[in-house]
């Protein structure tokens, strides 16, 4: 990955690529329209803010980006986060929740600006898979509680996934002309599913054309009513030392989230095709882009996984894909909004909860649950605390017990004995030749494997065990040899630790060896003086050599040994 920055690719554009661009940008805008419609409600903002936040951010965007393919634009999870951070400051609906999104629009521009400009674009790698998964699940299922209320009618206090539960759960009155459309929408959108069909655009022009021929605003559905029709004026927000102070942890989730999402496309995609990846940059215009959104009445943007593989399957080959469906978003709202006057709210409300039923990856959760127990439990807290105690201590709760889960298997890795009274394990026995072990030159050698770095954390959990290795022997021991191919360091602690062990051993008339000492730990022995109390002959290079004592010779080089070159 190249961490450099480098001219943008929309300003390599090749001329043979607009025919392609341009097919790709209607169905682009035909995805964008009715998924930033919904966002915006799910933010807390009207509709027509998703618009607005569909207008500006991607042109920046594209005028800076390395990467040719990302899509960027309204997001679900960021959407989610946005929404139960901004009621930290004030209710939905009031002018000062939306200079809240606002505020917490130009904050994450910063923050993603910095981390460009330092060079941080790394720290996407510190964000799990397992925590990532289960954030977007959980995010998924409050989408889909939160959703419920609406496609069916039912009133709600707030938006709230406790007051959505309350509401459906006491509410006796359902209205099913909303059901109805609700019905419609979900049919549609799952007839569609899977095919290059715009279901969404499909979806909402039934619902609109639904609504206006059978006067569904007689039965009490509420729609979405007369938008503006004009583009977004440009304005600050008003901020205040509290009011940042309040939102900037908000903003930095937001951020990581961005990080995070962004950056693993880019790298799929970039892969994918054999382009080169400059993440740092696209952060940068990311920044940007999040700056236009947020002084155009917009919200935050996050770079969109389902977009980005709908215009990459349509055949969209840069950036002006999505400069082109920016300019027919513009052209939709100055001459078509109005034909939005008759879309039940339900029909966005619907659109949300398919988009959260998708955000619940249940094959990788499946999969972690047979693989990885521990990232599976990882997963459902991010899943759990995201969807019902909120989105931002959700992420925080997750990434606090997936650093805990880290921490113990730093403090307790895999270990294993690898021979003892002469049996070898199945690894062992693959990378000992023969002729070793038929001698007798294995009787009386243990191999104790550790699988981590020896700390401070975990030195003193080694040595109980190496004892308990030494102890539980038939026979006696008279060698001990430490596989070390996965000690990649050590520090004082560990060999201050190692140094009264060897002299207990010594006692013991048992010798200690290493095997499998790669160059930087046997710089670290040397400089810890390792290597001055043992001997040079008691560290090896390879298993066979730490056996016998010995390195082999020439002509009769040994399997292991072969082996342990490419180790």
């Amino acid at each position: 990955m190249s961490s450099t920055f480098a001219l943008p690719s929309i300003l390599r554009y090749k001329r043979q690529d607009l025919r392609h661009d341009a097919v790709a940008a209607l169905v682009l805008t035909a995805i964008t329209i009715p998924q930033s419609l919904a966002f915006a409600v799910v933010v807390g903002l009207p509709p027509v803010t998703g618009l607005y936040t569909a207008l500006l951010a991607p042109i920046i965007f594209a005028l800076f980006a390395s990467t040719r393919r990302l899509v960027i634009g309204a997001d679900s999870a960021t959407a989610a986060l946005l929404a139960s951070s901004a009621t930290l400051i004030a209710q939905a609906g009031t002018a000062g929740y939306a200079n809240a999104i606002a505020i917490l629009g130009i904050l994450t521009a910063i923050i993603l600006v910095l981390i460009a400009v330092l060079r941080l674009g790394f720290l996407s790698d510190l964000v799990s898979r397992p925590v990532l998964i289960g954030f977007l699940a959980g995010v998924g299922l409050q989408l889909i509680i939160t959703s419920l209320p609406v496609m069916m009618g039912v009133q709600a206090k707030s938006g709230s996934v406790w007051d959505s539960l309350v509401s459906l759960v006491q509410s006796p009155i359902i209205n099913w002309m909303t059901v109805t459309v609700t019905i419609l929408v979900v049919g549609v959108l799952l007839l569609v599913r899977g095919s290059k069909l715009p279901g969404e655009l499909i979806a909402i022009t039934f619902a609109i054309l639904f609504a206006a021929v059978f006067h569904v605003e007689k039965f009490d559905v509420t729609l979405v009513g007369d938008l503006p029709s004009h583009l977004p004026q440009m304005a600050l927000p008003v901020f205040s030392l509290t009011t940042i102070w309040v939102l900037l942890p908000a903003a930095m989730t937001v951020a990581m989230i961005i990080l995070a999402q962004s950056s693993a496309v880019v790298r799929g995609v970039a892969e994918e095709r054999g382009e080169k990846i400059r993440i740092n940059q696209d952060l940068f215009a990311l920044g940007l882009a999040n700056a236009a959104a947020a002084i155009t009445q917009g919200f935050a943007v996050n770079g969109s996984p389902p977009r980005t593989m709908a215009v990459d399957k349509i055949g969209g080959r840069t950036q002006l894909t999505g400069i082109l469906s920016s300019v027919l978003v513009g052209i939709v709202l100055v001459f078509g909004v109005g034909a939005l006057a008759y879309l039940p709210q339900a029909a966005l409300a619907s659109v949300v909860c398919l988009l959260g039923v998708y955000l619940i990856r249940l094959k990788e959760l499946q999969y972690l649950w047979d693989v990885h127990r521990t990232e599976f439990v990882v997963a459902v807290v991010a899943l759990l605390g995201t969807a019902f105690i909120g989105v931002l201590q959700g992420v925080l709760i997750a990434v606090i017990v997936s650093l805990s889960e880290r921490v113990i298997r730093q403090y307790h890795p895999n270990d294993a004995i690898l021979l003892r009274d002469g049996e070898l394990s199945d690894w062992a026995r693959e990378r000992l030749s023969d002729r070793v072990q038929h001698s007798h030159q294995i009787d009386g050698v243990l191999v104790y494997s550790f699988d981590g770095s020896l700390f401070f954390e975990n030195i003193n959990y080694f040595v109980a065990r190496l004892k308990r290795a030494i102890k539980g022997a038939k026979a006696p021991v008279r060698v001990v040899v430490i596989d070390a191919g996965s000690i990649e360091s050590i520090d004082y602690t560990a060999v201050e630790a190692i140094k009264r062990s060897y002299r207990k051993l010594n006692e013991d008339h048992i010798s200690l060896r290493f095997a499998h000492v790669s160059p930087n730990l046997h710089k670290q022995f040397v400089e810890f003086g390792v290597v001055e109390l043992l001997g040079h002959k008691h560290i090896f290079s390879t298993l066979t050599e730490a056996i016998t004592g010995k390195t082999p010779s020439h002509s009769e080089e040994s399997k292991e040994g072969v082996v342990a070159k490419d180790h």
